[in-house]
């Protein structure tokens, strides 16, 4: 008897327990709902004056009266920053975001809470808040910074062509992926990316590998260093400079080819195979031939792909369909031929 009264004291405790929590989030979404529903109310507010002042038509500022009212301003500059075109409005946004958000701003970034610290980084990002570098740094060097803020803060850093970045990138906080750094690089001026490119050896492997890709995604002239790479005991380096070189159009003697199209490495010989189409010349018809009978499939397309492209590519391609030995190359011509011939 005593034990059916004990769990059933204990049944009613937790029942008890549990109203207590749905109550708890009732009364939190609908403090939430509520505040979502003043945002609303001040945002249309102050939208269209907001529009105005950015476009110079108004020439006061009307200050926020309240930290909900701040926030649906920093939320309308936030929009604004992405519709709006123009180097004078955007300036203007800047402005006005560094003279009366910027404390908003630091105390964001100041959060215990992560949530709020990004989205006080992305706000930070699309409004150009330069001022913010110095806080940013020092979230950056403090140690509750997450893995996830570090990269955003390194993107942000390079995207304001802060120097330091470099000593960051080249020691990260926390191990980036080849996302992180593509990101990185996408966002730094030339001046930042001569400064990487000339520590290119303190790199880790990963952003070795997108700073060699990032060559060729932004077409720089990078020929000597480009020559170099195609000299290193790593394929995957030798691969990636290939490729860059495919992407700007970048020749290459065909001497320095054939030993890329005969190597061990199958993504290697697909990029030289690459290479050698983008640079049109009709002496490399007889290496690029050789690679129809290769045993990957995708290098034999890429061969007949670039045999096509050179002077004479077609008579040499209708050639390997009638008589060339291996079976693969003869159907890997056919197909690039349509079938028709």
């Amino acid at each position: 008897m005593m034990a059916l009264l004990v769990v059933f004291t204990a049944a009613i405790a937790l029942f008890a327990v549990l109203i207590v929590l749905f109550l708890c989030l009732v009364v939190r979404k609908w403090r939430e709902n509520r505040r979502q529903a003043r945002l609303r109310v001040y945002k249309e507010r102050h939208r269209l004056w907001l529009l105005r002042y950015l476009l110079g038509e108004e020439e006061q500022m009307l200050l926020p009266a309240s930290p909900l009212e701040r926030e649906a301003m920093m939320e309308l500059l936030d929009h604004f920053a992405s519709l709006l075109n123009g180097e004078q409005v955007q300036e203007r946004i800047r402005t006005l975001a560094e003279m009366h958000f910027q404390g908003w701003l630091h105390r964001r970034l100041s959060s215990r809470h992560w949530s709020e610290r990004m989205n006080a980084l992305f706000l930070i990002e699309d409004l150009q808040v330069k001022a913010m570098l110095p806080e940013m740094e020092r979230l950056y060097r403090s140690k509750r910074v997450t893995k996830g803020e570090a990269a955003k803060l390194l993107a942000i850093f390079a995207q304001f062509d802060y120097s330091p970045v470099i000593a960051y990138v080249l020691e990260p906080k926390y191990k980036l992926t080849e996302f992180s750094y593509r990101v990185i690089f996408g966002h730094m001026s030339e001046r930042l990316l001569r400064q990487v490119e000339q520590r290119f050896d303190e790199l880790t492997r990963a952003g070795k590998c997108v700073f060699v890709d990032m060559i060729g995604i932004r077409r720089r002239e990078e020929r000597s260093f480009l020559l170099e790479l195609l000299a290193s005991d790593e394929s995957e380096l030798r691969v990636r400079a290939l490729k860059a070189m495919a992407e700007i159009g970048m020749p290459l003697e065909a001497e320095r080819l054939k030993q890329h199209l005969c190597s061990s490495h199958w993504q290697e010989r697909l990029m030289a195979a690459r290479l050698a189409g983008k640079c049109r010349e009709e002496r490399l018809l007889p290496l690029l031939y050789e690679r129809l009978s290769d045993r990957s499939f995708v290098v034999r397309s890429e061969a007949a792909a670039a045999i096509a492209r050179l002077p004479g590519g077609r008579t040499a391609l209708r050639a390997a369909a009638r008589t060339a030995s291996d079976r693969y190359a003869r159907d890997m011509a056919r197909q690039w031929l349509g079938g028709g011939e």
